[in-house]
């Protein structure tokens, strides 16, 4: 499934979100299913399959199926960004909550080292620094992507996200100017 979050994640936000957000991931698949696979048992490998076949011309068709999603969505009573917020906060007051977060801080930080240390891989065996095997090399290109996509959540749950910083600073300009209001 992250797969397919990552494939559409650009072109189609509510969707993707909704792949992040157990409630609704399962929906969110058998919505893309049907529109794209013409069948709603599909699975997210067969459409994650099928998307990356596609020609860029035809991607663009994800962006009109992300706005019939949280159309959809929206008329059911369901916010999908909302919940991805929900999710967020959730995680960050168990953080408060919890008197240790060490295990937490070292996995944080072994991720972000593998990540850097797949990248220098890589990077070195570009200009012959280190010999690594063609299939490895494969392998490794791969892990990479998988693990690119997820460090920005790694990342995010410690310094915060744009979207969250952006919410943050909006309600904080709209308290000022109700306080500028009444004065």
């Amino acid at each position: 499934m992250n797969i397919l979050k990552t494939l559409i994640g650009t072109a189609a936000p509510a969707l993707a979100a909704a792949l992040g957000a157990p409630a609704l991931a399962l929906d969110a698949v058998k919505f893309l299913s049907s529109r794209i696979l013409g069948k709603p048992d599909g699975t997210a490998e067969e459409v994650a399959q099928m998307v990356q076949e596609w020609s860029p011309e035809q991607r663009l068709e994800l962006t009109r199926l992300d706005h019939d999603y949280n159309l959809a969505m929206l008329q059911q009573g369901i916010n999908v960004f909302e919940l991805e917020i929900k999710d967020r906060q959730g995680a960050r007051e168990m953080a408060v909550a919890a008197k240790n977060m060490w295990p937490q801080m070292i996995l944080a930080i072994i991720y972000n080292l593998g990540f850097f240390g797949v990248l220098w891989a890589l990077i070195a065996s570009m200009g012959n620094v280190l010999q690594i095997n063609a299939s490895i090399k494969d392998t490794l290109i791969f892990l990479l992507g998988v693990m690119a996509s997820e460090l920005k959540n790694v990342n995010a749950f410690w310094v915060g996200s744009s979207y969250g910083s952006k919410e943050k600073n909006d309600q904080q300009f709209a308290a000022l100017m109700q306080q500028n209001a009444r004065a």
